[in-house]
């Protein structure tokens, strides 16, 4: 739960850092806002995602989305980090600008549904940006098609991951650099978006790399990345717009059959090999993009 101090003091046409030009405000969440800024220097346009400052530390989420994007600067599949700081009401971000988020695009589609096509090409990139992730020591914690937007200009065909505010870092460098991963907490607290989460989550159970992808308890689960793109291909899942409990018990009971109604096969092939991974294993992460590809071909669509 958010405890600000205090609304952020931002207006129109506020300088940031001598340099980016406050625009206008884009969007609001519950715990922050996000403005479009202008760089003086170049004249671009970038995003700035402010968070008022909290009554407790461990209540600002922004420093640790700062962490993992200075973390991430060498893939292709997040944002440029431009300046990050904090003044006497608020912590600030400053990125470089995104284009539509997934969730937008499908629902202004007709049927509210992607083709398999651009789905399997998401399923490509999206792998690859939360494999990007997982080789710096992180798990995302809420993959869902709100958090992946395209690019704009030249990059409008790159599929970008953002928010990393609810990151966790499991794995840390041992005395020889090589990311050993750390032990698993017996019980945490929710975290994440209850239409996409896994049942893992559900259950307040630490979540591992397989949660980013899909995971397996009791009955074959998928979740993180495979429900969203199970989403953007069929419009809906079995359990949207119900409440927690009630969609922990459908994560848990539905038949694959159900669940991948409509989805080509490669779907049930990777569910093969990821329904058997726990926490401390290391996703196939090749397998994946491999099965995506060939799909494709199959389809005479160019990756």
């Amino acid at each position: 739960m958010c405890s600000p101090m205090g609304p952020p003091k931002i207006a129109i046409g506020d300088k940031i850092k001598d340099q980016f030009l406050v625009k206008k405000k884009l969007g609001e969440g519950s715990c922050g806002m996000v403005y479009l800024v202008l760089n003086i220097k170049d004249a671009k346009k970038a995003a700035m995602k402010v968070e008022p400052l909290m009554k407790s530390k461990d209540d600002e989420i922004l420093k640790m989305e700062v962490y993992v994007l200075k973390k991430m600067q060498r893939s292709k599949h997040v944002c440029q980090l431009l300046a990050a700081g904090k003044t006497s009401s608020y912590n600030f971000l400053i990125m470089s600008l995104l284009g539509k988020e997934l969730s937008d695009i499908r629902r202004r589609l007709r049927d509210r549904k992607m083709s398999i096509g651009s789905v399997l090409k998401i399923g490509i990139q999206s792998t690859t940006a939360i494999h990007d992730l997982h080789k710096v020591g992180f798990v995302h914690r809420d993959i869902k098609p709100s958090n992946f937007a395209m690019g704009r200009d030249e990059k409008a065909n790159t599929v970008f991951m953002f928010d990393f505010g609810l990151a966790r870092q499991i794995m840390f460098p041992d005395k020889d650099g090589r990311l050993k991963l750390r032990e698993a907490r017996k019980k945490v607290a929710f975290r994440g978006t209850v239409r996409y989460c896994s049942l893992n989550v559900h259950l307040y159970k630490e979540q591992g790399r397989h949660d980013d992808l899909w995971s397996r308890l009791r009955m074959t689960i998928s979740t993180g990345m495979f429900y969203m793109l199970i989403e953007l291909l069929s419009s809906t899942l079995p359990w949207k717009g119900m409440a927690r409990k009630d969609s922990a018990h459908v994560k848990e009971t539905v038949s694959d059959r159900i669940l991948l109604a409509g989805c080509p096969n490669c779907f049930v092939d990777i569910n093969n090999h990821l329904k058997s991974l726990t926490y401390q294993d290391t996703p196939n992460y090749g397998l994946l993009q491999t099965k995506f590809t060939k799909e494709l071909n199959k389809l005479k669509i160019k990756p």
